[in-house]
């Protein structure tokens, strides 16, 4: 079982905003307007640097980056974009209109570009390290809503809240997760779609006590293969299968509103032959002197899971814990 554990720094004991991972670095965004990354091997700091006046609310680490020169991605509030290099220095900028939302994901798409994604759509982005160039702007990933007792539906604005869909390979600053799917192989795997609520007054929902406990999961054809029930709301999901190099592997991550992280295999996930009881979901990670598998850990805002690290965040600020194979 891993255990949670600080990083060894105060910077992140409070305000933290985003997280993102690769294969060397935890990237952070904060309320303030802080960008910073620390090595996960031993929580040294490699730069932290002021690039907006406004809250951090998405980052983002370049896929095929060059080791001497690593580039990062963060996004705020206002809807401005931001490349950073090792130094902490911002190479290139861009903005989001602002009628698009703030923004909750950065997806990579290619070598220096990025997809951002906002409550409205998602923009391409191109040529990020010099001239931020804006591609096209697309809704697709914005069509999508959720009712108050549980409805999902494929159509803007027939429900309650709104949702938007992103790949599950990227972390993401969202308020729900109802439902994930399982989408074309591609490579060694099917991707892995989640459909999130990003509208804040689902909160509301959530902390009375009458917000939805559980998941839909569905094939390629949007066909349900099953339902998963939860203690309490989920709040994030990732998928670790389409992850570069050796971080490439067959494991879902769902975080719940209580605290507690699960991992599943897609593989068994994704089998419609496969009963709930019979996944092997399990707990991901443990508090430092936490026993209990079954409690409600507090209120966590997000996490990030790449190769052999995961990393959470919360109200309490910043944790780290090794992956531990099954």
């Amino acid at each position: 079982m891993s255990r949670l554990a600080r990083i060894p720094t105060q910077d992140f004991d409070r305000d933290v905003t985003a997280v993102a991972m690769d294969d060397r670095f935890i990237l952070v965004g904060q309320v303030d307007g802080k960008l910073s990354a620390v090595y996960h091997k031993n929580g040294v700091s490699v730069f932290s640097a002021k690039i907006s006046e406004n809250e951090i609310t998405a980052v983002c680490c370049e896929e095929q980056d060059e080791d001497d020169n690593p580039i990062f991605y963060a996004g705020d509030i206002e809807g401005n974009l931001y490349t950073v290099n090792k130094k902490g220095k911002v190479l290139a900028t861009a903005k989001l209109q602002a009628r698009k939302g703030k923004i909750h994901t950065i997806v990579n798409r290619n070598k220096y570009s990025i997809y951002a994604y906002t409550s409205g759509g998602n923009t391409s982005f191109s040529h990020a390290t010099t001239d931020f160039r804006k591609g096209n702007f697309s809704t697709a990933s914005a069509n999508y809503s959720f009712d108050g007792d549980g409805t999902f539906h494929k159509k803007k604005g027939a429900g309650d809240y709104n949702v938007i869909q992103y790949d599950a390979r990227t972390p993401s600053k969202i308020v729900a997760t109802c439902a994930i799917e399982f989408g074309k192989k591609v490579k060694n795997f099917e991707q892995v779609f989640v459909y999130a609520v990003v509208d804040d007054e689902y909160e509301n929902l959530i902390e009375e006590g009458t917000a939805e406990n559980a998941i839909i999961v569905f094939n390629d054809s949007s066909k349900k293969i099953r339902t998963l029930e939860f203690k309490s709301p989920v709040k994030q999901v990732m998928s670790c299968r389409h992850h570069e190099g050796d971080a490439e592997t067959d494991k879902i991550y769902i975080l719940l509103w209580n605290g507690m992280l699960y991992k599943c295999t897609g593989a068994m996930l994704m089998d419609p032959e496969v009963a709930n009881g019979a996944l092997d979901l399990k707990v991901a990670v443990m508090e430092e002197d936490d026993e209990d598998e079954d409690d409600d850990k507090g209120e966590y805002k997000g996490f990030c899971v790449f190769g052999k690290k995961i990393c959470i965040y919360g109200n309490d600020g910043l944790f780290t814990a090794d992956v531990k194979d099954d």
